[in-house]
């Protein structure tokens, strides 16, 4: 009988505990992504390397910085003022997985931190161009100041021309900042 009150107690506890845990979730403001800011890109350096184990198969090791002209792009209410993403692709034809990490540079000084990992695959646009289409998700894993505890997910998806220097992307998601 001893056993079974301290079982229903702590099964009290840990529910009143969960309570107060999803309660301080609930309470935490989230934010939007849901319309893309326009955006000019340029790739700064890119390296590829054949693997020569089938045709067109190469890996590749290359840095992108975006900036928001229109200054349409903010995280939390303060503008973003450049991205650099450094990323890792593994590509037969153009085609494959890659990684990223990315830093966005705030126009208060701050910085968010971030993942991604996506597919992309080489196809013709509507003018018969060789163009790569990719998707991905990339997960805020923090930042500096105010921006220590962000968490969340942006979702993107976008094409750049083979032999272009620039990218076009749509980005939508959802974050928050944890205390």
């Amino acid at each position: 009988m001893q056993m079974r009150r301290i079982a229903l107690c702590l099964s009290a506890f840990l529910a009143g505990a969960a309570c107060v845990a999803s309660g301080d979730a609930l309470a935490q403001q989230k934010y939007r992504v849901t319309q893309s800011p326009a955006s000019t890109s340029q790739y700064l350096q890119q390296h590829v390397i054949a693997v020569e184990d089938a045709p067109q198969h190469q890996i590749r090791v290359y840095e992108i910085r975006f900036e928001y002209p229109k200054n349409d792009f903010s995280i939390a209410g303060v503008l973003v003022k450049e991205t650099i993403v450094r990323g890792i692709s593994d590509y037969v034809g153009f085609s494959g997985p890659f990684t990223t990490y990315v830093v966005y540079t705030l126009e208060d000084g701050n910085k968010v931190f971030g993942r991604g990992a996506g597919t992309s695959m080489m196809t013709k646009d509507a003018n018969g161009n060789d163009v790569v289409k990719f998707s991905a998700v990339e997960n805020f894993v923090g930042g500096t100041g105010r921006f220590k505890g962000i968490r969340g997910q942006l979702h993107s998806i976008g094409q750049r021309e083979v032999v272009a220097k620039t990218v076009t992307q749509q980005l939508s998601g959802e974050y928050w900042i944890e205390e």
